[in-house]
């Protein structure tokens, strides 16, 4: 007789619209799972960083961790989990963007969650990491790290309006900050080069939020970033990269738009820095890919889910 795999979920209770809705929903996956052989025990987050204490609890006690909630949420265990190396961690997508789990194409209702943890493929991904230079504090990050305009966005965003409308949050403040926004220079270091920027995307994954293409080339299991820099002074050549983005078309644009690969790379000077839509400090930072990684589990699709094809 077997006997019976055992779970332990950390929830954001407030993700999706909260309340009862979401704690039924808790319930059913809860129920999904016993159904499959999987007893699940549930955490509840209460307060910021309470996802980065309870996926460290967990880690200790546990190797199958599920995280529901958004990106910020998942992040915010990720911090927790980076020590366990032989963890393995399903998501169970809960929040406005989500971007990390389109990526993966993983089920957003409690049966397909269920259903995707208990009999889904893993698949290690590898993560990238910022180190703030002046604090010394480390943040981990799955999908990308941005410097300079979409920083800033993240730092304008209200949370009440992000509630209310979801991912188009990010939109009403990008356009409305690039009214004003003034593109500052600052300098990426890459091995012996240094070059001139004004917004760097450090990108472990193709797809941003918003349907954005910005690093097409970069891979959630590849061992170093794509990394796109823009130079443009002009906050209308912004707009005209962005509708380029926006039709996956502008990976051919050269002008004041560079790609390049890495696997560490040194950032100075004054500029906003978010990883997975998270504001996480100021420059100076440097950014390195961690090649160990972690198991991430997917559905079990002929495709390849890490591409972001």
């Amino acid at each position: 007789m077997t006997s019976k795999r055992t779970a332990i979920l950390i929830s954001n209770p407030n993700a999706g619209r909260g309340g009862r809705r979401r704690a039924r929903e808790v319930t059913r996956l809860r129920e999904a799972l016993a159904a499959l052989g999987v007893d699940l025990e549930v955490w509840n987050t209460r307060a910021p960083g309470d996802a980065t204490r309870l996926a460290r609890e967990a880690a200790a006690t546990a190797r199958e961790i599920i995280v529901s909630g958004g990106d910020g949420t998942i992040n915010e265990a990720l911090q927790g989990l980076t020590d366990a190396t032989d963890a393995r961690l399903g998501i169970w997508p809960a929040g406005t963007a989500n971007v990390l789990a389109r990526h993966l194409r993983l089920p957003f209702d409690a049966e397909g969650a269920a259903h995707a943890f208990a009999a889904g493929a893993t698949r290690r991904i590898t993560l990238g990491c910022a180190i703030n230079e002046t604090t010394g504090a480390r943040r981990h990050f799955f999908l990308m790290a941005g410097v300079g305009l979409d920083a800033s966005v993240v730092r304008g965003v209200r949370p009440r309006l992000k509630r209310r409308v979801g991912e188009a949050a990010y939109w009403y403040s990008g356009l409305g900050h690039l009214a004003h926004w003034r593109p500052r220079p600052f300098t990426v270091e890459i091995g012996r080069e240094s070059f001139q920027a004004t917004y760097a995307a450090i990108g472990k994954a193709p797809w941003y939020g918003g349907g954005l293409r910005i690093t097409p080339g970069a891979r959630l299991d590849a061992t170093e970033f794509e990394v796109c820099l823009i130079d443009a002074r002009s906050r209308l050549r912004y707009l005209y990269l962005l509708t380029h983005a926006m039709r996956e078309t502008w990976a051919g644009e050269r002008r004041d738009v560079r790609f390049l690969r890495t696997r560490h790379l040194r950032v100075t000077g004054e500029a906003d820095v978010q990883a997975d839509g998270e504001l996480i400090g100021c420059l100076p930072m440097s950014f390195e890919v961690l090649p160990e990684g972690i198991d991430i589990v997917v559905p079990r699709e002929p495709t390849d889910v890490l591409s972001g094809g």
